[in-house]
């Protein structure tokens, strides 16, 4: 269930939705011994420490989650349009397949879907994200796979909504740059703190702006492999 009270926070929303990679190969552990799926729960955990910090991001933005595997092995929303000040993160749990596709097919659908609502109710909103977090390659049939990221890529060009693909150690970042108009990025190890930590940073400062305003987002050193 939605939890937006628009009536109650008439302010400019800036939405994300993200599309997390949680097959099984996400339970793979890396050279620190954490696995990756409990890094990303750990990161959840930091991208809401980090927007209860600022208090007009707290009422500006607003997340959505789609897991991409899991225990159901399918692609499903696991939270719904949520702002900030009203989210709680929540553990992923590892398993399954990697229906990558149809995971951005719901990310692209939530995002239509939530634009909707804004402007039904007259709310402004900034260029909605969508971030996309995988380890693997899409197990969809490829026309799957190859209708979604077509999609993607067209709304990306028609400035619809910003994509954000971060491929995990051993990812194909070919593959997941098909997903939108810019070059996948390989996450540093398993450093998804630092990684939402980034993303609470940028998505406050997209709150911040108008829409239509260029953005100066960090640096994403402290989470990107520039080895690749």
């Amino acid at each position: 269930m939605t939890l937006v009270d628009y009536s109650a926070n008439p302010n400019q929303r800036t939405p994300c939705v993200l599309v997390l990679d949680a097959s099984s190969s996400m339970e793979t552990a890396g050279r620190s011994g954490i696995t990756r799926i409990e890094a990303l729960n750990a990161g959840l955990a930091s991208l809401h420490e980090h927007l209860m910090e600022d208090p007009v991001a707290q009422g500006r933005v607003q997340l959505s989650i789609v897991s991409v595997g899991g225990p159901n092995n399918t692609a499903e929303i696991m939270m719904d349009w949520t702002d900030a000040i009203n989210f709680s993160p929540f553990e992923l749990t590892a398993g399954g397949r990697t229906p990558l596709g149809e995971g951005i097919q719901i990310g692209l659908d939530m995002i239509e879907g939530v634009k909707q609502d804004l402007r039904e109710t007259g709310i402004s909103y900034t260029r909605p994200w969508m971030m996309v977090i995988s380890d693997g390659m899409p197990t969809d049939q490829a026309s799957v796979w190859k209708s979604a990221t077509e999609e993607a890529k067209d709304a990306e060009r028609q400035k619809k909504l910003e994509i954000f693909a971060i491929g995990v150690e051993d990812a194909s970042l070919e593959k997941l740059s098909e997903i939108g108009s810019k070059p996948a990025l390989m996450l540093d190890g398993v450093k998804f703190s630092e990684l939402f930590v980034w993303l609470s940073e940028s998505l406050a400062a997209a709150s911040n702006s108008r829409p239509g305003d260029e953005l100066q987002l960090p640096s994403t050193d402290p989470w990107r492999n520039v080895k690749i």
